[in-house]
């Protein structure tokens, strides 16, 4: 049986499979150069064998609203079916789906586009899937996690080093060898975030 988690987010996506006792990693990014600086530890982690795959999101200036939209459907598309067609091999009648729902704190046009992006995703998933996508809450797959339903980044990541089941993972290592303190730096956080999703579905289903 096959476990897919997803923590979407529009710049930076996590996606966790579980391939019987294998742990497959994802990150999908936006406007992706491995040369620039900001993607330093996007780099260290592609040199590790952690599949980072960038798609192209610059917005051409100046659009009129209509416009606009339009981007935004055609890249949302764009993105979905990146993601579908990467999960391919792993998608069976066997495979279960999860992925995070929203934070009732968001708002704005920003939290408008995720809604987009996210609901374009999940119906490319309906359309593959052989049982239910669940959605869970982000405090609940946190306090599940690490015990702290409003657990940060740091608390998470720290939950994650504790895990005993993770010796040989190349996440776990990298994770382990580094001292981020409180700047937990990207994808890394979206990583944990996308773990503890998994670990919560493969518990209560």
């Amino acid at each position: 049986m096959n476990y897919i988690a997803i923590d979407f987010s529009i710049n930076s996506t996590a996606i966790c499979v579980q391939n019987h006792q294998e742990l497959k990693w994802f990150n999908f990014v936006s406007n992706l150069d491995l040369n620039k600086k900001a993607f330093a530890c996007h780099k260290e982690l592609v040199e590790l064998g952690i599949n980072v795959i960038g798609y192209e999101r610059n917005k051409p200036k100046d659009l009129d609203y209509t416009s606009e939209q339009i981007f935004k459907l055609n890249n949302a598309n764009y993105l979905s079916y990146t993601i579908i067609n990467t999960l391919a091999p792993y998608i069976n009648e066997d495979t279960k789906w999860a992925i995070e729902g929203y934070s009732y704190g968001s708002r704005g046009n920003a939290f408008i586009d995720l809604i987009t992006y996210n609901t374009m995703l999940k119906g490319k998933i309906m359309r593959v899937a052989k049982s239910d996508i669940h959605v869970y809450a982000p405090k609940t797959i946190k306090k599940s996690f690490s015990g702290n339903g409003n657990a940060g980044k740091p608390m998470m990541v720290e939950a994650f080093n504790s895990r005993e089941d993770l010796v040989n993972d190349p996440l776990k290592k990298y994770v382990n060898s580094r001292s981020f303190g409180d700047n937990i730096p990207k994808p890394i956080d979206d990583l944990v975030d996308d773990f503890a999703i998994l670990e919560y579905l493969k518990e209560t289903i």
